[in-house]
């Protein structure tokens, strides 16, 4: 876990108590220790009652005002990824409470039944098994990106009504988002923000090329799929929450997808035609925005931030 992260705070065992007690009129709860693993949000797992019965609890960030714009509805977007995974026989965490209202503690919390696992990226894997592991994560995505939406933009946009008719302008509005964010907290200058802000806005129509907005994850990487501690086989795949209606591709400019067996598990056809290769690699140049503006102002990481800064340019020279 993080714990220097400006996002990262404990809660008091009296907090996460009455959370149960409302949320599931759970009112015995015997123990909450931290998980580690993700850095966003701060993770525990709680037992309640005897004999007793296991829980996760995740509590959002605090500091709020850090956060992009796109970040303040996570957990009702993952409620949705998840209804929309059960309906389709995915694997995933079942979603036992949401409340966003920030009425009880001032941040977001979600609790989710408890899966006896291990993170994918912690199992002591053959190569074989890791193979096939990602050939199964492949068709996995293949089924996800089946759902097609009626607007692109992210989950947890489109949730709160805003939603876009073109890929171009989903994209445009996020990386807007992003630069300026980075600009206000000293990350990039005016005219390194324009710059970035113009590569989107004068590829548009290469953009507009899509026209189906399809259901990704876009966090698909080994720390989000959760394996039987025998058997090693699938049992979720969670953190559903920055899923975007857009491109297919998009999933596969990320660093987590561009593993050889999940894109032949995928079926994902290799790129030759040069708009789909420029797309990819202003797909990558808005993940790695992303990611610096993390690393600045969220997981208070600098070399995160300088790395990403730097190849975000590297990315926008070789364009």
């Amino acid at each position: 876990m993080n714990t220097g992260s400006f996002l990262f705070r404990e809660e008091t065992m009296e907090t996460i108590s009455r959370i149960f007690s409302r949320s599931l009129g759970e009112g015995d709860v015997t123990a909450a220790r931290l998980l580690d693993g993700g850095m966003f949000n701060t993770t525990y797992l709680v037992g309640c009652g005897s004999p007793e019965r296991l829980f996760v609890l995740r509590l959002g960030p605090v500091e709020r005002q850090r956060l992009l714009g796109f970040e303040g509805n996570l957990m009702r977007a993952e409620e949705y990824v998840c209804s929309v995974c059960r309906a389709a026989a995915l694997p995933c965490s079942e979603v036992l409470a949401v409340d966003t209202s920030r009425t009880l503690v001032d941040r977001d919390y979600m609790i989710v039944s408890y899966i006896p696992s291990v993170p994918m990226c912690s199992a002591p894997l053959t190569r074989e098994e890791k193979h096939a592991l990602y050939l199964e994560l492949g068709g996995f995505l293949r089924r996800l990106h089946s759902v097609e939406g009626t607007r692109f933009g992210f989950v947890s946009r489109l949730l709160e009504g805003v939603g876009f008719e073109s890929w171009s302008g989903a994209l445009y509005f996020e990386i807007s988002d992003f630069t300026a964010r980075l600009e206000a907290a000293g990350g990039l200058t005016a005219e390194e923000g324009e710059r970035v802000r113009a590569a989107f806005a004068g590829n548009a129509e290469l953009f507009d090329e899509i026209t189906a907005p399809r259901l990704l994850h876009t966090d698909m990487w080994e720390g989000n799929v959760l394996l039987g501690r025998e058997t090693h086989s699938i049992l979720a795949v969670i953190d559903g929450d920055r899923a975007v209606f857009g491109d297919p591709d998009f999933e596969f400019a990320s660093p987590w997808g561009s593993v050889p067996p999940l894109r032949e598990g995928y079926g994902f056809e290799p790129v030759t035609d040069a708009h789909r290769e420029r797309r990819m690699r202003l797909y990558l140049a808005f993940y790695l925005a992303l990611e610096a503006h993390v690393g600045l102002s969220e997981y208070n990481n600098p070399d995160l931030f300088r790395d990403r800064r730097r190849q975000l340019f590297e990315v926008l020279d070789s364009l």
